[in-house]
């Protein structure tokens, strides 16, 4: 009974709940046509994120969330943090093989994320500060899931899939703010922290409903779903970091050429 608590009446209700919003956003985008949220058309679509879902996430959740926190006038430091604690409970929950809830969290952080830049541009108390730590809290959130993974998955090879994530992960951010650091601009490549987070969200809450049928009674089930998602954020998030260096290596060479003339 506790496994179908933390894991399929959780993803039922909350499946639920986001698919009768979907269809009803849907119909609201027929009707008024596809809102333009300035945040979405700065990060811009992905082959693996469109607009359509994005714009979705802002009208269901982080639009009416940041009205409240406006309103509340919530520091956006204390938005960041959170984000970090959403983090390590979803580290936590992988640890521990409950996915489902790992994903919420992730979610939760995720939207966070998001929502602290927001609410510090709406309170005008945007500053360097809040931008440095919301960027670090950024790598150690990342760090704290892929690590609750890779000890889930300690001893199968899935574990080496999870370092691979890790590394292209890290590094997809490491590039664009060593790149930034030397005055380019550098938003190449389709798998960005958005689309990690989305990726390695839905892989965690839908693995325990793929798994009750494709891994039915396995005391430690692999999960395919989140082999599925890790396998796509491994691959092109080390494309996207190898495509950031080529870009950046290549606007710096121009830039010595230019120099030396």
């Amino acid at each position: 009974m506790d496994v179908f608590l933390i894991t399929v009446l959780p993803f039922t209700v909350l499946a639920l709940f986001f698919l009768a919003m979907l269809i009803i956003f849907y119909v609201r985008t027929l009707v008024y046509g596809m809102p333009n949220t300035q945040r979405v058309s700065d990060k811009g679509e992905t082959i693996f994120l469109g607009r359509f879902f994005m714009e979705y996430w802002f009208w269901l959740v982080v639009n009416p969330v940041q009205r409240i926190f406006v309103n509340a006038r919530l520091s956006p430091d204390v938005i960041t943090i959170a984000s970090l604690f959403f983090g390590i409970g979803a580290g936590i929950a992988f640890h521990y093989g409950w996915f489902a809830l790992a994903g919420w969290l992730i979610f939760a952080g995720g939207t966070c994320d998001i929502l602290d830049g927001a609410v510090a541009r709406a309170l005008k108390t945007t500053r360097k500060a809040g931008a440095f730590l919301d960027s670090n809290i950024d790598r150690f959130t990342e760090i704290f899931t892929f690590a609750g993974l890779a000890s889930y998955y300690n001893g199968t090879w899935v574990s080496y899939l999870v370092y691979f994530a890790i590394t292209g992960s890290l590094m997809v951010s490491y590039t664009r703010a060593r790149a930034e650091s030397l005055n380019i601009d550098c938003k190449v490549g389709n798998m960005q922290r958005t689309e990690r987070i989305v990726y390695t969200g839905f892989g965690a809450v839908l693995s325990p409903i793929v798994s009750t049928v494709l891994e039915p009674q396995v005391e430690h089930p692999l999960y395919p779903l989140m082999i599925i998602a890790l396998t796509i954020i491994a691959i092109f998030s080390n494309l996207t970091a190898v495509r950031r260096f080529l870009y950046t290596l290549g606007k710096l060479r121009e830039i010595d050429k230019s120099a030396n003339k």
